[in-house]
C-alpha cells in the first residue's frame, strides 16, 4: 500500500498512530455517533453500543458489543447460541461472559498498515454482523 494524499480516507495508518484521540476523530469524520466514556474508552451508538479498544500497542483494533441475556434461560442455551453464531459467522466471535450475558467481538489488524477507510469499513462490517447474529436468536437468548 502506498499513501495517497489526494484522499485522506486512503491514508495508511500504522500501529503507533492508533490512540483514543485518533479513533475519536476518525469516527467523527465518518459521521458516526462516537463518544468517550469516563475511562477514555471510545464507543459508538448505532442501534446498540460498540466499544473500540486498541490492542497490542495499536497492532489490532477490537470491536466489542455486549447484550443482557434472558435471565430465565439456563447457561447451556446461551452457550448453544454463542456456538451457533461462531459456527455460522466465522469472522465474528460470540461468547458468554462471567455474568451469563452475551458478547461479540471482531478484530481488525493494523500491523503493517491499514487505511482509515478500512477501519471504518471494519466497524460497519462488525455492526452488520451483529445485526445478523441478533436475527439468528430464535430462542430469545438476548433480551
Amino acid at each position: 500500500m502506498t499513501e495517497n494524499s489526494s484522499n485522506p480516507t486512503d491514508d495508511v495508518v500504522y500501529p503507533e498512530q492508533i490512540n483514543s484521540e485518533f479513533l475519536l476523530a476518525l469516527f467523527q469524520n465518518a459521521y458516526l455517533n462516537v463518544s468517550r466514556d469516563d475511562d477514555g474508552d471510545i464507543f459508538i451508538k448505532e442501534n446498540f453500543t460498540t466499544w473500540i479498544f486498541p490492542q497490542g500497542n495499536g497492532e489490532q483494533l477490537r470491536f466489542m458489543a455486549q447484550f443482557k441475556a434472558n435471565l430465565d434461560l439456563p447457561r447451556i442455551a446461551k452457550l448453544e447460541y454463542a456456538n451457533l453464531v461462531n459456527d455460522r459467522m466465522k469472522l465474528l466471535r460470540a461468547y458468554v461472559d462471567a455474568d451469563d450475558d452475551i458478547g461479540f467481538d471482531y478484530h481488525v489488524l493494523v500491523e503493517g498498515g491499514i487505511t482509515k477507510r478500512n477501519i471504518v469499513f471494519g466497524l460497519r462490517t462488525f455492526i452488520n454482523y451483529i445485526q445478523v447474529a441478533l436475527q439468528r436468536d430464535t430462542e430469545n437468548v438476548i433480551n
